[in-house]
């Protein structure tokens, strides 16, 4: 028997090794600010720069949890409404849900790729203190936004097909099963 197309079977492991990037440089964050912290109390010696990469740090963190909120089905969601109306309207809301939210990061794609392009990348806009150039890091938020397109489409067909084939909608069909992927 074949397995019904499921996005977040599918591609659950990997959004969750995105986010464990992310989970990752949160922890290197805060123990950089720890660090500085304990260094301006005890020596009154901060440590130069870590302001500057902390921001661009956290960019790349905060881009990095999109993905695996996607394929959970964490961003717009009707499921109170979809809970009352029943299992049939529940999955066609979830479709317009995942409409709009591809709608929005099409839009986030587009302006995040002219941001970094032409007021990062070609202005050679640099940190404040460290003077580093800031656009690796916002090329690399920009890969993770432009990569969540083709997620969403995929959580947006396998949205339509459990409308059109009548199955639960994906929230349902997951309830009682472990947080795999954050949901």
């Amino acid at each position: 028997m074949r397995m019904p197309f499921d996005a977040r079977r599918l591609l659950g492991p990997l959004t969750n090794r995105i986010a464990l990037v992310g989970a990752i440089g949160i922890m290197l964050i805060a123990a950089a600010m720890t660090v500085d912290v304990l260094m301006r109390w005890l020596f009154n010696s901060p440590i130069i720069g870590v302001d500057d990469l902390n921001t661009l740090m956290l960019a790349v963190v905060v881009s990095s949890f999109f993905p695996v909120g996607l394929v959970g089905g964490h961003f717009v969601t009707i499921r109170f409404l979809g809970k009352a109306l029943g299992a049939r309207a529940g999955c066609w809301l979830e479709v317009a849900g995942g409409t709009g939210t591809l709608f929005v990061f099409v839009l986030l794609a587009w302006q995040f790729f002219r941001f970094t392009l032409y007021d990062v990348t070609l202005t050679g806009l640099a940190t404040t203190v460290l003077e580093l150039p800031q656009a690796p890091w916002w090329w690399v938020v920009t890969a993770v936004i432009v990569i969540c397109v083709p997620l969403q489409a995929a959580v947006l067909i396998d949205a339509v097909v459990r409308a059109v084939k009548g199955r639960q909608p994906a929230y349902e069909a997951r309830e009682g099963k472990g947080a795999e992927t954050g949901g």
